[in-house]
């Protein structure tokens, strides 16, 4: 069995790291069919049976990736030539139906039961129920956040592309997680043709091979995402290497994004901004907690919806759910869920960082060990779990609300 590991291991890493050449524009394509070719051994329909539990898992994530290649490719290229939203509709629904039909020959009656078999420690029912909740509850918030001055301001002269790294790294100055010092971390800023235009954080190796891909990008939305970004690539750099393969490659889907949210977090704190911009920190403050608001927001009003695709039977193509284009923005993996239990934590891990250091946290050593003790378990727990053991409370779409009444 270590032999077996050893070659998914392999395939992982092969897999990832041209994942993040890709997106960094180093290459032109994820080569993906390829290097599924090369680890037939692993990744071929009979292999299945060789393993179990979340390794098992990540091969059948692979195998609905290459199963829906073909349709991605055709929504792409209708994309580019200008296709209406009825027809990127009609190919969504084809999607859905590609996927469910290659699950249940895979053993999952259904999407959900996939997700479920992911996410053990999550009741989608009751998110489903959060969801609704958390957007009622943020209807006043929602006016109140609009009107707060600066709020509208995408802050694109005040936060130049170059800005964005010399205030990462300023942020992260003080709590002693300095990126260029880690020989592990590779943190890609250049800018270069072909290159994602959002942050995104990724390990072909865990711990010993870390990426960090920024955005050269200017405005408030940039700095956000690569502060999330750099929370879980620092996430993946300071695990701990003692851990099994399992305990550091195969994690809940919304641990490293739930870190993320923690470094994200940061730019709600005006005396952070204050270091970075000329005029009113404050404005600064209001701008990302509208902004992430209604992105999260946007999140939990799909979560009924992702919920619907993902309990269809096998084959069965994706009803229409609203406005022609809704499909493009779903998925039945339930990300949407994933977005809001990552907040959720992501807020409550702030909040008590904030009371246990300070409000200026992010200046302390303190912080930052407590950070990398968390870290320093790599997949072991999940949000839920982590919640647990740092006494943050539930995880819901309550306590997201409240972060933002606060």
């Amino acid at each position: 069995m270590a032999d077996l590991h050893a070659r998914w291991e392999s395939w992982r890493e092969a897999r990832e790291r041209a994942r993040l050449e890709a997106a960094a524009g180093l290459s032109d394509s994820f080569l993906v069919e390829r290097i599924d070719d090369e680890f037939g051994d692993v990744t071929a329909g009979d292999a299945l049976g060789r393993f179990d539990g979340r390794f098992r898992l990540a091969l059948v994530q692979a195998a609905l990736a290459r199963e829906v290649r073909g349709v991605d490719e055709r929504i792409a290229a209708r994309t580019r030539a200008g296709a209406e939203p009825e027809e990127l509709d009609e190919l969504y629904s084809e999607r859905v139906a590609i996927r469910s039909a290659r699950l249940a020959r895979l053993g999952f009656a259904t999407s959900r039961k996939l997700a479920e078999a992911l996410r053990p420690d999550v009741d989608f029912a009751r998110w489903r129920a959060d969801a609704a909740r958390f957007r009622a509850d943020t209807d006043g918030l929602l006016r109140d956040a609009e009107r707060a001055p600066g709020a509208e301001s995408p802050f694109t002269v005040e936060l130049s592309a170059a800005a964005l790294r010399p205030a990462l790294d300023f942020a992260l100055d003080g709590m002693r997680l300095r990126l260029a010092s880690l020989a592990n971390l590779r943190v890609d800023d250049e800018s270069r043709a072909g290159k994602r235009v959002t942050a995104l954080a990724g390990a072909p190796r865990i711990p010993d091979e870390v990426w960090l891909v920024l955005a050269p990008t200017a405005g408030a939305a940039a700095f956000a995402e690569s502060f999330a970004a750099a929370g879980a690539a620092l996430h993946l750099a300071f695990t701990s290497p003692a851990l099994s393969l399992e305990k550091r490659a195969l994690a809940d889907p919304a641990l490293g994004p739930a870190f993320g949210e923690a470094l994200r977090a940061l730019l709600h704190e005006p005396s952070l901004g204050a270091s970075f911009i000329r005029g009113d920190p404050e404005y600064l403050a209001a701008a990302t907690r509208l902004r992430r608001l209604r992105e999260l927001r946007a999140a939990a009003e799909r979560v009924e919806l992702e919920l619907v695709l993902a309990e269809l039977p096998a084959g069965e193509p994706a009803p229409e759910l609203g406005p022609p284009g809704l499909l493009g923005s779903l998925g039945p993996a339930l990300g949407s869920v994933d977005a809001l239990r990552a907040a959720s934590f992501g807020a409550a891990l702030a909040r008590l960082v904030r009371a246990r250091f300070g409000r200026e946290w992010w200046k302390t050593r303190g912080a930052g060990e407590l950070l990398k003790e968390l870290w320093n378990t790599g997949a072991t727990y999940t949000p839920e779990a982590l919640a647990r053991e740092l006494g943050l409370g539930a995880l819901g779409g309550e306590s997201l609300a409240e972060d933002f009444a606060g």
